[in-house]
């Protein structure tokens, strides 16, 4: 490597700078002589707390102040969690490495220390995610859904000040946290299946910039890599982002790749659920083969509502 210093873009949340760190760690294992520096950037989707991701843009907004430093030379790299990624980027810009996956499932933060299945009639349950919601309504229609927005702290908090029952998040970001403890219950892939690429992290790089593509694939897990592009090929043709309530969690089970999807009615009253499964380099085809087929379903006309606001 003739690279001696290396800069890498963040979002300045305390999640996102730990997740860096990590990514650094690794990388410093295999190339001890060179130094990293974190530039911490912040992003639209940070700085607009008070309204729901679907209401402002979508995900993209937590890497599009990002990508547009690193496009700009101002960065060589960035870490992302894959699913605030958007499935469709510019040509000059690319994944060259999606690491290790930290636990896909949703959890339940709950006040009183009860599960889902136990919360009283009409509990309620802070989420900033339509997907979540949707299939939690779907499992427990009672329930009352309040957004929330903000860190995961910010987050977990407003069970106290909002009096909430509880809060459901990403298991990958408390368990980064170290925060095992706080966590209720980890939700089936039954009940709840997650975001597209959660529990992932994507190391993004320009595309012409070989020495750092080198670099960061000594990171790179080939099968992480295999499911996540199967759940990212899912999302594009549905062309789903944050305003429509989709999930996909792929999964290698002996020589196969397995995946789970849902496409939801925002009140969860309807969902396409299906699971099948492909060799692993196949799972791109997987994905667009299952969303079609999702469409065939019903997913067509649960998209088409979504579009015109019923």
């Amino acid at each position: 490597m003739k690279k001696n210093k290396i800069i890498v873009g963040s979002r300045a949340s305390e999640l996102a700078l730990t997740q860096t760190r990590w990514v650094i760690q690794c990388l410093k294992e295999k190339f001890p002589h060179i130094d990293f520096e974190i530039v911490e950037i912040k992003t639209i989707g940070d700085k607009i707390l008070d309204k729901t991701l679907d209401k402002i843009g979508g995900k993209g907004l937590f890497v599009k102040e990002i990508e547009t430093a690193l496009l700009q030379g101002e960065i060589d790299m960035a870490v992302h969690s894959m699913k605030d990624v958007p499935t469709e980027m510019t040509e000059d810009l690319m994944i060259g490495a999606i690491t290790e996956r930290e636990d896909i499932r949703d959890v339940l933060i709950s006040k009183n220390g009860l599960k889902i299945a136990e919360l009283p009639l009409g509990a309620r349950i802070g989420t900033s995610s339509l997907r979540r919601a949707a299939q939690l309504l779907n499992f427990r229609p009672d329930l009352q859904i309040e957004p929330i927005r903000g860190n995961i702290a910010t987050r977990m908090k407003k069970i106290e000040q909002l009096d909430l029952d509880g809060v459901i998040l990403a298991a990958a970001g408390i368990l980064r946290m170290g925060w095992h403890d706080r966590i209720t219950e980890y939700l089936s892939t039954d009940i709840c299946i997650p975001a597209v690429g959660q529990g992932a992290l994507g190391i993004q790089v320009r595309s012409g910039d070989q020495e750092t593509i080198e670099l960061v694939r000594s990171i790179n897990d080939p099968e992480v890599a295999f499911c996540v592009n199967a759940e990212r090929s899912f999302m594009r043709e549905l062309k789903g982002g944050c305003h429509v309530p989709i999930g996909a969690y792929a999964w290698m089970e002996g020589d196969n790749l397995r995946m789970k999807t849902v496409v939801s009615a925002p009140d969860g009253k309807e969902q396409i659920k299906l699971e099948e499964a492909s060799h692993p380099k196949d799972g791109e085809i997987l994905g667009v083969d299952m969303a079609v087929k999702s469409l065939k379903e019903g997913a067509q006309e649960i998209l088409t509502r979504i579009e015109v606001g019923e």
